[in-house]
């Protein structure tokens, strides 16, 4: 590699140099719109789960609460039972009692019972005795559910001691009633009962969280009432919520696929709210296309004024580059390389296309140091610039123009479709067309009339461009006159 190719390659970095800092700049600017938009819609995301988890925990409470208000009321209906005349005294199971007056005893409890329970949707509300004999409202349904072992079994669902009643549901999996139990006296047991369905009533879903989901459940996670429509009571709630809420009492948790929250009541049920996080960032997933359109919109700006920045800061250095590059590889005159330039190109050319015939055309001014010496060094540039533009004016489709030494210049041409032959009568006869086209002749005060000449040669080669070069310059040398300066050719 020459020096001038190792200088023009420093250069062609410099200018690299500038390219680089605008895809930094840019690199840089989108990295940190991403890192900053990722952020926000990070936080945005945070802010939105916490406050609907907020928004989910209260209602959940709320709901608690209502649950607990109605089974609290439900208790306090049962409670009236007490005021029928011989319900509390009067026990089926003494077999003491006259059957007469048993007989209407119980027809008249019976009937005071039945207008306890007209305003309520109860499907049970009655006594049963330890003889599985009962007296009030008490359905098909429950005695055939329980069978012979009604009251036995009613006995097991009383789960508070000091009250001495419980709720229960779920008996051999039927979980369409909810049971509340209580102990009236020893071999008395008073029971209501209601369908679930009931619930809509005390959990009922504000509008602003219309898409959540809200479950009873016991404490086998089983389903005792629900609002999603395909669940089914008796079930196992969906695994993935009971990967979040299981053994948990009242939390709020923020799974993968549910915000949810739990409660548990009476120590025997959970409320469990949930609501799905593709639900919860629904809106916050179109706020996010909204961020990302503006972040691109604001990258795009950014990038470009960088741009246009960076490139007003490197143009200083692109011009000083770009001059110090034609200084090194034109040899004064625009497109006329330098010789080592010259040499350089033209021999990789004829290398790259070793099949292909090029010919080098040698022109020189004859007679150049006499004419600087009769005229003057401002003449003789002169006729250096009409031979530069007669060159280019007679090699227009040259593949480059170099001046090779003071007074002489070589042309390189590539054949496109003639023979070798062909190709080689036309170099020459360019080279004669620039002869002709040269010549003039000048007056001077010591020498009278001085014809300003050109000399010119040619000769074609493959792969090649020394010997080429030396076959033209030998031929160049011979075609000079002998009356003529040929000291300075090259």
């Amino acid at each position: 590699m020459t020096r001038d190719q190792i200088q023009s390659l420093g250069l062609e970095k410099i200018r690299k140099m500038s390219r680089l800092m605008i895809v930094g700049y840019a690199v840089i600017v989108i990295a940190a719109i991403i890192g900053i938009t990722a952020f926000i819609v990070s936080k945005y995301d945070g802010l939105t789960r916490n406050k609907v988890g907020s928004m989910t925990s209260t209602l959940n409470v709320q709901l608690k609460l209502n649950l607990e208000s109605y089974l609290s009321r439900m208790e306090t209906i049962g409670t009236l039972a007490y005021s029928v005349d011989n319900a509390y005294t009067y026990d089926a199971t003494d077999t003491s009692m006259d059957e007469y007056d048993a007989i209407n005893i119980e027809k008249q409890i019976s009937a005071d019972l039945s207008s306890l329970c007209l305003m309520e949707n109860f499907v049970d509300y009655g006594i049963v005795y330890a003889n599985n004999k009962t007296i009030g409202k008490i359905s098909n349904g429950t005695i055939k559910l329980f069978g012979d072992q009604l009251y036995s079994q009613l006995s097991t669902m009383i789960s508070r001691k000091r009250t001495h009643d419980g709720w229960f549901t779920g008996y051999k999996n039927d979980y369409e009633r909810i049971y509340y139990v209580k102990q009236m006296k020893e071999n008395v047991l008073f029971i209501i009962s209601f369908y679930t369905a009931e619930l809509d009533t005390v959990f009922d879903n504000p509008e602003t969280l219309s898409e959540m989901e809200i479950r009873l459940t016991d404490r086998g996670y089983r389903t005792i009432y629900s609002s999603v429509k395909n669940d089914v009571c008796g079930n196992i709630i969906p695994a993935n919520l009971l990967t979040d809420i299981k053994d948990k009492d009242s939390v709020i948790i923020n799974g993968s696929e549910n915000l949810s929250t739990v409660n548990a009541i009476n120590d025997d049920w959970y409320i469990i709210c949930s609501i799905p996080t593709n639900v919860i960032l629904k809106e916050a997933i179109e706020i996010r296309k909204f961020i990302y359109l503006f972040a691109g919109i604001v990258a795009l700006i950014a990038v470009m004024a960088g741009a246009v920045f960076v490139k007003r800061m490197a143009d200083p250095i692109g011009t000083v580059t770009a001059g110090l590059s034609e200084e090194i590889s034109e040899d004064g005159y625009e497109k006329i390389l330098g010789r080592r330039f010259f040499r350089d190109k033209a021999d990789n050319l004829m290398k790259k296309d070793p099949e292909t015939a090029y010919s080098v055309i040698l022109v020189a001014i004859n007679d150049f140091s006499r004419i600087v010496e009769k005229f003057d060094t401002e003449f003789a540039d002169k006729q250096k610039d009409k031979m530069v533009d007669t060159l280019r004016e007679i090699f227009p489709d040259a593949e480059c123009i170099g001046r090779v030494g003071e007074n002489s210049f070589s042309v390189l041409m590539k054949n496109v479709d003639n023979t070798e032959d062909a190709f080689r009568m036309f170099s020459e006869s360019r080279g004669t067309d620039v002869c002709e086209m040269f010549r003039q002749s000048e007056y001077t005060n010591t020498m009278g009339v001085f014809d300003l000449t050109a000399s010119s040669s040619a000769a074609v080669g493959k792969g090649d461009f020394h010997s080429t070069f030396y076959k033209a310059y030998t031929a160049l040398c011979d075609s000079v006159n002998m009356n003529h300066d040929a000291s300075d050719l090259m």
